[in-house]
């Protein structure tokens, strides 16, 4: 695969889907939409195209979630834009906003309508080569919450049924805390940050504050020489 074709093409799907968006042209969901459509879609039946995520972060986007009023919050879920690839049966593949749309199913808002763009309609392929694909263009994390390999196929069917991984919250906490930038348009990147404190950070997590402990103690680490090679690090001082 030749890897600025396969850019180009990507940065060609996000044009033609701001200028749709533009015209707040949501259609409802359907398994025949076409590349770069935006859609509108109950947030239950999207399917999560990751196992895990973090359950602090899901508890602070839905306290911001329920303090909006209806309006305040369809123009919120629309700027968060959620991404999907449509794939075998029509099914809506969540790539990214997953701590977002769990936070909306679990807050109090009676409206559950998710706002976003598809990136790709593979509805045609077969589950192999659909699975195959969402690798090669980095659209899935086959790790379960402990990081280890997991099969795509095993993913679970809504975001409800997502696993909950610590050390994703916590890296989500250290990057709000500054221990490193966000890098927008790099794949998992707090996943990244998960496993690099993994076996390095412990904590009880019952407890906030041993918690606020292991951020700082998590924060020192991420700006440490050792984490150079992580993406969004920023050397001590910074």
């Amino acid at each position: 695969m030749n890897p600025l074709r396969w850019l180009s093409g990507v940065l060609s799907l996000l044009v033609l889907s701001c200028a749709v968006r533009a015209a707040d042209d949501y259609q409802p969901f359907r398994a025949d939409l076409a590349a770069g459509s935006a859609y509108s879609i109950d947030a239950r039946r999207l399917h999560p195209t990751q196992f895990s995520l973090g359950l602090r972060e899901v508890a602070a986007k839905t306290a911001v979630i329920d303090a909006k009023d209806a309006a305040a919050l369809e123009t919120y879920l629309k700027k968060k834009d959620a991404p999907v690839v449509i794939g075998p049966g029509g099914v809506p593949y969540l790539t990214d906003g997953h701590h977002t749309l769990r936070a909306l199913i679990e807050s109090r808002q009676p409206d559950k309508t998710a706002f976003g763009h598809v990136l790709a309609n593979w509805s045609e392929l077969d589950a192999g080569a659909f699975w195959t694909r969402m690798a090669d263009r980095h659209f899935v994390y086959p790790k379960d919450n402990a990081g280890r390999p997991a099969e795509a196929v095993m993913l679970p069917e809504t975001l409800l049924k997502m696993q909950h991984d610590r050390w994703r919250g916590l890296a989500w906490a250290v990057m709000v805390a500054g221990g490193f930038e966000e890098k927008k348009g790099w794949f998992f990147q707090e996943f990244a940050w998960a496993d690099y404190f993994r076996g390095r950070v412990s904590w009880d997590e019952g407890n906030d504050a041993e918690f606020a402990r292991a951020v700082g103690v998590a924060v020192e680490l991420a700006r440490s020489p050792e984490a150079a090679g992580l993406p969004g690090w920023k050397a001590a001082g910074r």
